[in-house]
């Protein structure tokens, strides 16, 4: 697959500030019914950022996202951090060591962080070992939440070694299997997209990378995925896929993706606006959608308005270089 510098570069960004876009769009409605969220909102819910706050640098007025992205940008720097070729401990122990620093003193402070994230960081900051520190049964969607970073940068890498990064990166908060398929299907699902390839092949190496690790979230994909070409009612789905759990995070970011895959805003907004973990079914959706329809597509106040934009945008752009090395653009 031939791509160029400037589609890799904008397919980049729209991942990473996409997936910022929905964790902000979400973030207002988590935890909300959706009587509550028409209460709070009227009949057509959120329809743009809610939750703001101050740009500490310049004082502009700022949209906040969550822990959902806090954690991801550790995924993030400590993938740059590593180079050209990534040593895998020494990633790995850098990542939990941003993980630490995360849960002590988060970047903006905005976040209603999970207890598994909370009780894997305590256990590496009390000497545990990364591949054991996640609790065994902890199938929360934190782990998926974060992984996209690791789907650009090994998006033209070998499907194992993309693989192992994307399980390796749960292990130290989540070692369900649920969790680490969940993680494996977003992975494969940012990497296609990143490429270019066909949205029904994108898919399907999503529901392979889940069966590798767990058959119930395979299936679960497989599910939404016939519920998205059924037309089947969206509310019953993400009645259905609330997304507290890894494995229905992921089935219900497919379904937003597959309903609309043109229109990354509509398919964000249409999973913020749903009563269970809405910001982090919006970052699934705006990472797999900003991968596939770029940053330009994306509405320009919302790349302008997010919390800290110009810095993730730094950030993707450091990202496109490390992959244009490693493809030879």
């Amino acid at each position: 697959m031939t791509i160029g510098q400037d589609v890799l570069r904008d397919r980049v960004r729209g991942c990473v500030v996409g997936a910022a876009i929905g964790d902000a769009l979400g973030h207002e409605t988590e935890f909300l019914s959706m009587e509550a969220i028409r209460q709070r909102f009227g009949t057509a819910g959120v329809a743009g950022f809610e939750r703001w706050g101050s740009d500490p640098a310049t004082g502009r007025r700022v949209a906040l996202f969550t822990d959902d992205t806090q954690m991801a940008e550790c995924v993030l720097r400590a993938l740059l951090a590593g180079g050209a070729v990534p040593e895998r401990d020494v990633v790995m122990a850098d990542m939990c060591e941003r993980f630490v620093g995360w849960s002590r003193a988060p970047i903006g402070g905005h976040r209603a962080p999970g207890g598994a994230c909370m009780s894997g960081c305590s256990a590496l900051a009390g000497g545990a070992d990364w591949r054991t520190a996640g609790g065994a049964t902890a199938g929360g969607c934190g782990s998926v939440m974060r992984v996209y970073p690791v789907g650009l940068r090994f998006a033209f890498a070998e499907a194992h070694e993309r693989e192992w990064w994307a399980v390796a990166q749960s292990w130290p908060t989540h070692r369900d299997p649920i969790a680490t398929a969940a993680s494996a299907a977003m992975a494969a699902g940012v990497a296609g997209f990143l490429r270019g390839d066909d949205d029904r092949h994108v898919f399907a190496d999503m529901t392979a990378a889940a069966a590798r690790h767990d058959y119930k979230t395979a299936g679960m994909i497989c599910r939404a995925l016939r519920a998205a070409e059924d037309g089947t009612n969206p509310a019953s789905v993400y009645d259905k896929y609330r997304g507290w759990a890894a494995h229905e995070a992921i089935a219900a970011g497919v379904f937003a993706a597959a309903r609309q895959p043109s229109d990354t805003a509509a398919a964000m907004l249409e999973a913020a606006n749903t009563p269970g973990d809405s910001d982090s079914l919006a970052t699934l959706a705006g990472g797999l959608l900003g991968a596939r329809n770029r940053l330009s597509t994306l509405p320009q106040d919302w790349v302008r308005d997010i919390e800290r934009s110009a810095e993730f945008l730094a950030l993707a752009d450091e990202l496109t270089d490390l992959i244009g090395v490693s493809i030879g653009i």
